[in-house]
């Protein structure tokens, strides 16, 4: 019966150690960008199972200059950093609920639109910073399709929502959520993401993703600004989490203890 007791509590302190540790980070970066403006950006890369989900947002604050497409995000590059080089399949990229598509798409009515599939791509290469993979909605990342269209449709070419039918200049570049939008000419008119995108990629299975360092890249350039992120701190366990570990630790404890004592009979 000890031997039963003792090995539950061996599988409990085991289950919250393990559980301790989220397989999710998020990531920042700031920087400055043209004409003095501040920019910033976030990242959520979070493992379920064979899927990779990474929520991308431009963060930066409202400023008084002009939006340009120098800082104007238009990618996320990343390294595991560790022995993971997963073959990761672009699933899906989805505009984030509360976010919006500014601008006029020549080929549909964006006004209504969610899947960014066609407009952004995925690609296993060296990158700044040491990274070997990236997202983009530009032209410096290959989807490997024709015409470099976006593969965020299961590896397949997505549906194209303005001409060209490629990743292509400042189109579809994330710009901020903050209020004050001013676009200078090279982005007026042009489809902009306000706000976030949420990708999805197959192919994830076992990675752990605290090893990862991602940057942020700005413009229609790898020349163009590019934004290291910075080090996020230590995963705190929650405390429930270390409640039960030191449960069941106080528990082998107890039994053990028991187990040494010795009985005489009068």
């Amino acid at each position: 019966m000890k031997k039963l007791i003792l090995a539950g509590l061996l599988a409990a302190a085991s289950a919250a150690s393990q559980n301790a540790w989220s397989n999710s980070i998020t990531l920042t970066g700031s920087g400055t960008g043209p004409g003095g403006v501040p920019v910033s950006a976030s990242s959520i890369f979070d493992v379920s199972g064979d899927i990779l989900t990474i929520t991308l947002t431009n963060t930066s604050v409202s400023n008084t200059g002009k939006d340009v497409p120098g800082s104007t995000l238009t990618g996320l590059f990343w390294t595991f950093n560790n022995a993971s080089t997963p073959t990761l399949i672009p699933v899906s990229a989805l505009l984030a609920g509360g976010s919006s598509i500014l601008g006029t798409c020549s080929l549909a009515n964006c006004a209504s639109i969610t899947n960014l599939g066609g407009e952004f791509g995925y690609q296993a290469t060296g990158l700044p910073h040491g990274a070997d993979r990236g997202i983009s909605s530009s032209g410096y990342l290959s989807s490997g399709l024709a015409g470099n269209i976006g593969n965020f449709n299961n590896g397949a070419a997505g549906v194209n929502l303005d001409g060209p039918a490629s990743l292509n200049g400042i189109n579809f570049g994330i710009i901020s959520g903050a209020a004050g939008y001013n676009p200078n000419g090279g982005l007026a008119g042009i489809p902009v993401v306000q706000d976030t995108v949420v990708f999805r990629l197959s192919g994830a299975t076992g990675v752990d993703v605290r090893s990862i360092v991602a940057s942020y890249q700005y413009g229609t350039s790898l020349s163009d600004l590019n934004v290291l992120d910075q080090v996020p701190p230590a995963t705190v366990p929650e405390p429930g989490t270390i409640a039960l570990l030191g449960l069941g630790l106080a528990g082998i404890a107890s039994l053990r203890r028991k187990s040494g004592r010795s009985y005489t009979s009068s």
